[in-house]
C-alpha cells in the first residue's frame, strides 16, 4: 500500500489552477492510471485539450464547472462524473463563486508535465498531449 497525501503531492500551476498528482507513475509507480485532484479558482479553467490514446474522465467534488468537450458544453456540479474517449478533446472552466474541485482521471497515464509546459508556452491555445 501507497498512500499519498494531496497536501503533499507535486502542484502544478494552471490558469487559476492547482493540479496534486496523487496517484502516477513517479508517485506511487502505476503502469495503468494516474489520479491527480485539480483546484480551480473562479473562472480559471483546464483549457480544452486532447489525449490522442488516453481515456480520460473528470468526477466533481465541489464547485461548478462548465466542462467542453468537441462542441458540446454542459455545466455539472458536485457527485457528477464525467467521461472522454481516447481522443476526444475536453477542458473544464469553474463557472461557481467558490472554488472548483475535481479528480481528473486517465488510462494509461501520460506525461502530464509535458501538457502544463505546452499550455504555459502556447497560452491558452487546444494543445494535444499523450
Amino acid at each position: 500500500m501507497k498512500v499519498v497525501r494531496r497536501k503533499a503531492a507535486k502542484a502544478l500551476k494552471g490558469d487559476k489552477s492547482l493540479s496534486y498528482q496523487l496517484i502516477s507513475p513517479i508517485t506511487v509507480g502505476s503502469r495503468k492510471f494516474m489520479i491527480t485532484v485539480v483546484d480551480v479558482r473562479p473562472g480559471g479553467s483546464t483549457p480544452v485539450h486532447e489525449h490522442r490514446t488516453v481515456e480520460s474522465m473528470y468526477y466533481i467534488v465541489e464547485g461548478r464547472g462548465a466542462v467542453t468537450s468537441g462542441r458540446e458544453t454542459k455545466v455539472l456540479g458536485p457527485d457528477t462524473a464525467v467521461y472522454f474517449p481516447a481522443g476526444s478533446t475536453h477542458g473544464i472552466r469553474n463557472v461557481g463563486r467558490t472554488r472548483l474541485r475535481y479528480l481528473s482521471c486517465h488510462a494509461p497515464p501520460y506525461e502530464i508535465e509535458e501538457l502544463y509546459k505546452s499550455w504555459r508556452e502556447h497560452e491558452g491555445l487546444v494543445m494535444t498531449g499523450g
